[in-house]
C-alpha cells in the first residue's frame, strides 16, 4: 500500500445506537448504566460522549469571553507558561546555588519555599537575580518581611507574583485575620503596587482547601468567594475592583482526576469572567494570573517513585487547562528536604511536556472534546451555585466562623479516605501493590527557628527596620485574629503510612493456611497477601494443605499468633469449622481469619468453632489492619 492509499483510508462511521448495542452485548445482561461512574462533584460520567452532550453555545475561539479556552488567542504560543519549581533549601547559600543551577538547566522563573529560610537576611535576598526572571513565591507567614525587603532593595522591574493568602493560610491555623493584620497587609500591598506595577501581591491560594478534601467545584467556588472578600476589603482601602483583580494571582492545586482537573481550570475562567462582569470589569482587565502546583494531597512516602507518575500526570492536566506558571512537586519532598534527583525530575517534567510533547505549540488542546466541554459546563454550573450559597450565607469569612465550610470539607475528606480504605480508589504502593521490602524514609523534622514576634503600628514602621543583616524572622509581625475551627488537611496516604511504620516496629507477620492445590488457593492467597501488605504485615504461606494435620503442623512450625485460611469455597465446605477448632487447640490465643465472605448461617458455625474474622474485597483496610496490629502488638508486648 503506497502513501496515497494510506491517506485515502477512512474509519467506518459508527452510530451511537450501534455502539450501545455492542456495549450492551459485552456486558452480558448488565444494563448500560453499569458503565457510568459518579465523581466527588456528583457528576455522573458516561462511557461515551457525543455532539448531543456538549452545549450548543460552546466557545469556538480562545481569547474571547467567557475565556473557557484561555485568556489569550494564541494560547501558549502567545504567552508561554513559566516553569516555576519551588526550590527548597535550608540555608541561603544552598538556595543561591540551587536556583542558579535550576535557571541554567531550563527553569525560567524564581520560586522557593520561604518556610525553610526564615533566617535569610536582607542582603542575601537582594543578591538573588530578582529582575532577570519572574517571581512566583508563596510568602506564607513572611509577606510583610519580603515586602519590606523588596521595597528597600534597588530593584525596579520586578514582575510575577509574591504574596500570601491571608484567608486560607489563617484558616489552616484555625484563625481569621484581625484588623491589625489586615491593615498591615493592605499597606504592604498598596506600597508594592506603587513600586512594582507588574508584580501581583494579592494571592488566592486554594491548595489548603484542596488538601482538606475539597472537590473541583468547591475549589472554584472558594476561589470566587475569596476574590469577593479581597475586592470588598480593598475597596475600603481605596482600591477599585479592577485594581484588585490586576494585582491578583489565583493559585490552584491539581489533583489526580486528570480530565476533571483540566475542566476545573476551564470552568474557573467561565465563573471568573461572570464575577468580573458583576463588578463592571471587562476586556483585558479580566485576565487574572492563574498558576498551579501539583498536589501534595496525592504524594506518598510509600513506593515514593510512583509520585513521579502522579506529578507528571497532574502537570499535564494543568497545562491542558491553561496556567501561566506551573510548580511541580519533588517526588520525595514529603519526607523532608528533596533529593537532587527529586528536584531535577520536578524541574524537568514541564520541560519534557513543552519540548517533547509540544504542548506549547497547540492552542487549547482540550478544546472541542465533547467529554471535557460537558465536564466544564457541569463544573461551572455547580461551582457558581455553591459560590452563591456561600455569599448568601455572608461570605467566606462568615462560613469559616460558623464552621460550615470546615464541616463540608471534612465530609468530603472522609469520603475520599473511605474510598481509599475500601480500595474503591487505588493508590499504587499504598493501598494496592504495597512493597514491604522498601526502605521508607522517615520525615525529617522541620527547621525550628525562634521568631521575634512584635507588634507594629504600620507597615512603613516595619519596613524602616530593614538593614543589611535583618532576617525574615526578625520582621515577623505578631498574628492577631479570632479563632475558628482549623481547615485541616492531610495527605491521602498518611493513614497507611502510619500503619506501615507501626508494623515495622514489631516486624508484623501472618501465616496463610493454604487449602488444596496451588491453583485452587492462589487467588485468595494473593489477595490476602496484598491486603496484609498494605498494613505492613508480611505473609508466610504454608504450602499445599490437604489435611487438618498438615495445617496444624504448619502452625506448630511457624509459631505465629495470627493466621488466615485461604482456599476455594469447596475447600471450606470440605474442611469445615473443625479446621478452626483444630487450629485453636494448638494455642487458644491464636487469631484466625478466613479469606472471603461466608453466608450468615455458615459464618455462625465457624465463629462458634473459634473463627475471629474474615478478609474480603470491599472491606475497610485501615480498620482491619488496625485490628490485626492491635493483636500482634499485644502478643509482642506479652512476649
Amino acid at each position: 500500500m503506497d502513501i496515497q492509499e494510506i491517506k485515502a483510508q477512512r474509519f467506518p462511521k459508527v452510530t451511537l445506537e450501534e455502539w450501545e448495542k455492542t456495549a450492551t452485548a459485552s456486558l452480558k445482561g448488565k444494563p448500560l448504566a453499569a458503565l457510568q461512574t459518579a465523581t466527588y462533584e456528583k457528576i455522573v460520567l458516561k462511557p461515551l460522549y457525543g455532539p448531543n452532550d456538549a452545549s450548543s453555545d460552546t466557545e469556538q475561539y480562545p481569547g474571547y469571553p467567557l475565556y473557557t479556552r484561555g485568556f489569550h488567542k494564541g494560547g501558549y504560543m502567545e504567552v508561554p507558561w513559566k516553569n516555576a519549581h519551588a526550590v527548597k533549601a535550608d540555608n541561603s547559600a544552598a538556595l543561591t546555588e540551587k536556583l542558579a543551577a535550576a535557571l541554567k538547566a531550563g527553569q525560567d522563573a524564581i520560586s522557593f519555599a520561604l518556610e525553610d529560610l526564615p533566617a535569610m537576611t536582607f542582603s542575601e535576598f537582594s543578591a538573588l537575580p530578582l529582575e532577570e526572571h519572574p517571581l512566583y513565591i508563596n510568602t506564607k507567614d513572611h509577606f510583610l518581611a519580603i515586602a519590606s525587603f523588596l521595597l528597600k532593595s534597588k530593584t525596579s522591574k520586578l514582575y510575577g507574583a509574591i504574596g500570601t493568602d491571608i484567608v486560607s493560610l489563617y484558616a489552616e491555623k484555625g484563625l481569621v485575620a484581625g484588623e491589625q493584620t489586615l491593615a498591615l497587609y493592605a499597606q504592604a500591598a498598596t506600597e508594592l503596587k506603587k513600586a512594582f506595577p507588574r508584580l501581583k501581591s494579592i494571592r488566592i491560594d486554594t491548595a489548603p482547601y484542596h488538601e482538606a478534601g475539597a472537590n473541583a467545584f468547591q475549589e472554584i467556588s472558594l476561589a470566587l468567594a475569596e476574590a469577593v472578600f479581597y475586592i470588598e476589603w480593598l475597596k475600603e482601602k481605596g482600591w477599585s475592583p479592577a485594581e484588585v483583580v490586576k494585582g491578583m494571582a489565583i493559585h490552584f492545586a491539581i489533583g489526580s482526576q486528570f480530565f476533571m482537573e483540566t475542566a476545573k481550570l476551564r470552568a474557573f475562567r467561565q465563573c471568573w469572567t461572570t464575577l468580573c462582569e458583576a463588578y463592571g470589569i471587562t476586556g483585558d482587565d479580566v485576565k487574572v494570573l492563574i498558576g498551579a502546583e501539583t498536589s501534595s494531597f496525592n504524594l506518598s512516602k510509600l513506593d515514593r517513585h510512583v509520585n513521579i507518575l502522579r506529578t507528571g500526570s497532574e502537570a499535564f492536566s494543568a497545562l491542558l487547562g491553561g496556567v501561566e506558571y506551573l510548580q511541580v512537586k519533588s517526588f520525595d519532598e514529603v519526607s523532608g528536604m528533596p533529593s537532587a534527583l527529586g528536584e531535577r525530575i520536578a524541574k524537568n517534567i514541564p520541560l519534557i511536556l513543552k519540548d517533547e510533547s509540544h504542548l506549547g505549540e497547540v492552542i487549547d488542546p482540550a478544546g472541542g472534546s465533547y467529554y471535557i466541554e460537558t465536564l466544564t459546563a457541569q463544573l461551572s454550573q455547580s461551582a457558581w451555585e455553591h459560590f452563591l450559597a456561600i455569599e448568601q450565607a455572608g461570605g467566606i469569612i462568615a462560613a469559616l466562623k460558623a464552621g460550615t465550610l470546615q464541616a463540608e470539607l471534612a465530609e468530603m475528606l472522609e469520603k475520599k479516605n473511605d474510598e481509599l480504605a475500601i480500595q474503591k480508589k487505588s493508590m499504587i504502593g499504598t493501598n494496592i501493590y504495597a512493597d514491604l521490602h522498601e526502605d521508607i524514609l522517615k520525615e525529617k523534622p522541620k527547621l525550628s527557628v525562634l521568631r521575634a514576634e512584635q507588634s507594629v503600628a504600620s507597615f512603613n514602621e516595619l519596613a524602616d527596620q530593614v538593614t543589611e543583616k535583618t532576617t525574615i524572622a526578625e520582621l515577623h509581625a505578631k498574628d492577631s485574629g479570632s479563632e475558628v475551627i482549623p481547615v485541616k488537611g492531610q495527605r491521602l496516604a498518611e493513614p497507611f503510612e502510619r500503619l506501615r511504620e507501626r508494623a515495622k516496629g514489631i516486624e508484623a507477620k501472618a501465616g496463610l493456611i493454604c487449602l488444596g492445590k496451588l491453583k485452587e488457593f492462589k487467588p485468595r492467597a494473593d489477595f490476602v497477601t496484598g491486603v496484609l501488605a498494605t498494613g505492613g504485615i508480611m505473609a508466610h504461606l504454608s504450602g499445599e494443605c490437604q489435611t487438618l494435620e498438615e495445617a496444624v503442623r504448619f502452625i506448630k512450625e511457624s509459631k505465629l499468633s495470627y493466621y488466615c485460611i485461604c482456599g476455594k469455597d469447596e475447600a471450606y465446605d470440605q474442611f469445615g469449622p473443625q479446621l478452626v477448632a483444630a487450629m485453636k487447640q494448638t494455642n487458644s490465643s491464636l487469631r484466625i481469619d478466613l479469606a472471603g465472605r461466608l453466608s450468615d448461617e455458615i459464618k455462625a458455625e465457624w465463629q462458634q468453632a473459634g473463627l475471629d474474622g474474615q478478609l474480603y474485597k470491599g472491606q475497610n483496610l485501615i480498620e482491619k489492619a488496625t485490628e490485626l496490629l492491635d493483636h500482634l502488638e499485644g502478643v509482642a508486648a506479652y512476649e
